[in-house]
């Protein structure tokens, strides 16, 4: 006797909670509620019953984005948006393709963050399937930075090519772009695409998330000892040391190693990425999706837009606040670049430093044999402050200095952190989420 309509009188209050209540879990709701168990099939349509109540109605939700989107970017000039629709002459209407929208103020708080940037996609949970797209950067405390969103049907070359046409169109035309994604068909197809200039070298550069690609080789063929050579492979920042976990990877696994061979190394391996990457080398945007964004995917596309907006400015007020604290307390660097340089900066304490020339600021480095670190030490590196380089390559890689160059500047009395990048500043970190989210203006106004 328990229909989906009264169903969804009953679940309703959860699922205003939270939107990405699990049908599971509201099947568990169900039957404590009503000492009923309630099919799974019954509880899905009693969801959407429940969401289109609380939220509005899923059709009548496609009608209203245009007049949506427009008054938001009436309400915040710099917002842009992209909506594609199917027109349909003779019947006189139109039928949603997909949608692209980033807000002023993530658009103009991302020029303090550096220049790279996740893309993925995830599937969509309420009555009309698709894909949500989502572009994600990080701030200067390497925490999750939403750039910018967009809805398709589905993955694809071509819905993969528009998502980041509007990205470089309407969001950011910085040089070097990094972007980092999995190893989707569609999103290596346009990246090998050389008509398309905006995706190309020196405009962008494409690199592979190393998570999902020990996924993919782990799947493959099953082997963790082989997964964790790769990711040691793919992290190692100086060549001899990637040629030298390489060289196992080929006397384990004939097959893995030309499966990889075959991919282009500077798109997966640390220490061939020139420091387009900053280092990171997975995306996050799972965070984003399962954090900052949860229970968007289940509303109406409408909705949907406006809980991205509310849910940014939200994060934002919250980052904002918290900069401005650290900034009053004259803090100068985030924590995530302090943790490291500190680190360094014990190693630096054991190095050998000799100075080759004063004028030219170089220097040679030797560390002291220690078996207890992954090299075991013993190695000798050149410094030239000047060029800003370090043989180890993580100077270059990370935008950190490394022990080498902390033990340079502690020898010959030199500030060390001011070789630490600007990116990583707190005056960075206040800078990306300065800008403020205005009100929305009354739908009836």
């Amino acid at each position: 006797m328990i229909d989906s309509a009264f169903l969804a009188y009953i679940l309703e209050r959860y699922i205003r909670e939270d939107p990405a209540y699990k049908i599971k879990n509201l099947r568990h709701v169900a039957l404590a509620d009503l000492k009923h168990e309630v099919s799974h099939y019954k509880v899905c349509d009693a969801k959407q019953k429940a969401v289109a109540a609380i939220y509005g109605d899923f059709k009548e939700s496609y009608a209203e984005l245009p007049r949506f989107l427009a008054g938001l970017k009436d309400a915040s000039p710099g917002t842009k948006y992209k909506l594609e629709v199917d027109d349909n002459y003779e019947q006189g209407t139109c039928t949603f393709n997909s949608v692209f929208w980033a807000f002023r103020p993530c658009i103009v708080g991302f020029k303090h963050c550096r220049p790279v940037i996740s893309i993925d996609a995830t599937h969509l949970y309420g009555k009309y399937k698709g894909n949500l797209m989502i572009a994600m950067a990080t701030d200067a405390n390497n925490k999750i930075y939403p750039l910018a969103f967009a809805v398709v049907e589905s993955e694809s070359t071509e819905t993969w090519g528009w998502f980041l046409a509007c990205i470089r169109r309407y969001v950011t035309d910085r040089r070097h772009l990094c972007v980092i994604s999995d190893r989707h068909p569609g999103i290596q197809a346009i990246f090998r695409d050389t008509n398309r200039d905006f995706l190309q070298p020196p405009m962008t550069e494409h690199r592979y998330c190393l998570r999902h690609l020990c996924s993919n080789v782990n799947t493959r063929w099953k082997n963790e000892t082989l997964k964790n050579l790769v990711w040691r492979a793919a992290s190692a920042t100086q060549k001899r040391k990637f040629n030298a976990t390489f060289d196992l990877i080929e006397n384990v696994n004939r097959d893995a190693y030309q499966y990889l061979k075959d991919v282009p190394k500077e798109k997966w391996a640390l220490t061939f990425d020139k420091g387009y990457r900053y280092g990171a080398m997975t995306t996050n945007v799972s965070e984003c999706f399962n954090g900052v964004l949860k229970g968007a995917r289940s509303l109406p596309i409408t909705t949907m837009v406006k809980y991205t907006w509310f849910k940014l400015n939200s994060y934002f007020d919250d980052r904002r606040n918290k900069s401005i604290e650290q900034l009053n307390s004259g803090k100068k660097w985030c924590q995530y670049a302090l943790d490291i340089f500190m680190r360094n900066k014990v190693k630096a304490e054991h190095h050998k430093v000799t100075r080759l020339s004063a004028q030219a600021q170089s220097y040679q480095v030797d560390t002291l044999h220690n078996p207890g670190t992954t090299g075991h030490g013993d190695h000798t590196h050149a410094v030239n402050l000047l060029q800003r380089t370090c043989t180890c390559q993580k100077w270059k890689l990370y935008k950190i200095p490394c022990s080498h160059v902390i033990a340079v500047c502690i020898r010959y009395r030199h500030d060390a952190e001011q070789y630490i990048d600007p990116c990583y500043s707190v005056d960075a970190l206040f800078r990306s989420y300065a800008p403020v989210f205005p009100a929305l203006k009354d739908r009836l106004s």
